[in-house]
């Protein structure tokens, strides 16, 4: 197992994971859509975003939208991340992958000095949120770095 940040040629695998988390994995018709944002973001830094690897096949994902809001006194730059795209192939659930790839890429966000990270989350996902950390708001999850 092998964790890393994505590159360009990894993105046809977050297009993928996007289409199948919006239950729409059989419609190509946003494939270039989605394929520009993830190139534009990773080349411009506004995506932080991982992958897991398993003998060279992307086995899981998870992005972080860097977004720049009007700073506040518990946030002096403004900048937060917003997580999504959080996805694990379905033979490697339950096997402490997405756990790790989280913990990687969180360290990674924090070295970036965002001290925030966002989401909203199903209710399947919830238990997994709250055991790294996250508490659930009013309409999201926070988790404070």
């Amino acid at each position: 197992m092998f964790f890393r940040k994505a590159v360009d040629a990894d993105i046809y695998r977050f297009v993928e994971f996007r289409k199948i988390l919006l239950k729409h994995e059989d419609d190509n018709s946003l494939d270039n859509v989605f394929t520009d944002h993830f190139t534009n973001a990773l080349h411009n830094n506004s995506l932080i975003a991982w992958v897991a690897e398993d003998d060279k096949q992307i086995i899981s994902t998870v992005c972080f939208s860097i977004c720049q809001l009007v700073p506040r006194f518990d946030n002096p730059s403004g900048e937060i991340a917003y997580l999504s795209n959080v996805y694990t192939l379905p033979s490697y659930r339950r096997q402490g992958i997405a756990t790790n790839l989280m913990r990687e890429a969180i360290n990674n966000v924090k070295s970036h000095g965002i001290s925030k990270i966002l989401l909203h989350s199903s209710d399947m996902a919830k238990s997994f949120y709250e055991k790294l950390g996250f508490v659930e708001g009013k309409d999201y999850f926070e988790l404070r770095i």
